[in-house]
């Protein structure tokens, strides 16, 4: 049975052959990395989700006695009030979307090369590559350039869609930044509805208040992933440009590929009218 070889990334460096040493070693590193990225993985989700879930079962959050101090104290509702938008901003932005998808995509892309490194199949060539982003347009510290690791030589569908998410957590654009908000508003209301003195009525408020968000959030970032990934999408507003202004780079193979038989036929098209 012939395997049908997979589609070689564009950006990949050349073939680079792997030593007996190397081949041996390699299964390992990649446990490690798909060890470390599903650990930070995992604390990443028990910062957002997994604290809810941890106190709807414990049972024992309350916040009856934060709530007496705030009224009783003005400056203290008015420090509340203003760090609202900003927790808002972190753990909507920050910790539901970019930190998942800066960590949960590198576990997959790890996991599967180490699934691969034992395949002899992949004996011939490396399996991951690193490129680095430009300073200052990358997720971390952008003191310096920015190593964007794990990328995967060899495509398949399942590593396009992780990469897809890895772009969106390690070069986020602002107006993503922002479509998350509204989940981290919905995730201080669902603060209030597994805290164990909270009014029945008041949790039944906030939690439909909170989902509403919750899914505002996901059709905002569905729009945006439509906008980074479509090249056919327009989205509202896009007036008769009719799609939005995308930078090639941000584009991949395949989109570029679309992109150039799009303009072919838009100028056959222009010949064809004259």
């Amino acid at each position: 049975m012939t395997v049908e070889p997979l589609p070689r990334s564009e950006t990949a460096p050349g073939v680079r052959p792997r030593s007996p040493v190397q081949l041996a070693l390699r299964p390992f590193a990649y446990l490690l990395l798909a060890v470390f990225w599903t650990a930070m993985g995992l604390l990443f989700f028990a910062l957002g989700p997994g604290f809810l879930l941890y106190a709807l079962v414990d049972g024992g959050l309350t916040l009856g006695e934060q709530w007496r101090s705030l009224v009783s104290q003005p400056s203290e509702m008015a420090a509340f009030v203003l760090a609202v938008p900003l927790l808002s901003l972190l753990w909507g932005s920050a910790v539901l979307w970019m930190l998942p998808c800066a960590s949960w995509p590198l576990a997959g892309l790890a996991w599967v090369h180490l699934a691969r490194s034992l395949r002899p199949r992949f004996a011939g060539d490396a399996l991951s590559y690193t490129t680095w982003g430009a300073r200052g347009e990358t997720f971390g510290i952008t003191a310096t350039n920015v190593a964007l690791s794990l990328q995967p030589v060899h495509r398949s569908r399942a590593t396009d869609l992780l990469m897809r998410f890895y772009r969106m957590g390690w070069t986020p654009r602002w107006s993503e930044i922002g479509s998350a908000i509204p989940a981290g508003l919905g995730w201080l209301m669902y603060v209030v509805v597994v805290a164990a003195d909270a009014p029945p009525v008041l949790r039944v408020a906030l939690a439909v208040v909170g989902a509403g968000l919750v899914a505002l959030t996901v059709v905002r970032l569905r729009r945006q992933w439509r906008v980074r990934y479509d090249p056919s999408f327009a989205p509202p507003g896009a007036g008769r440009r009719g799609r939005p202004e995308r930078r090639v780079a941000d584009l991949s193979a395949v989109e570029r590929r679309a992109r150039l038989e799009e303009l072919r036929r838009a100028r056959e098209r222009r010949v064809g009218e004259r």
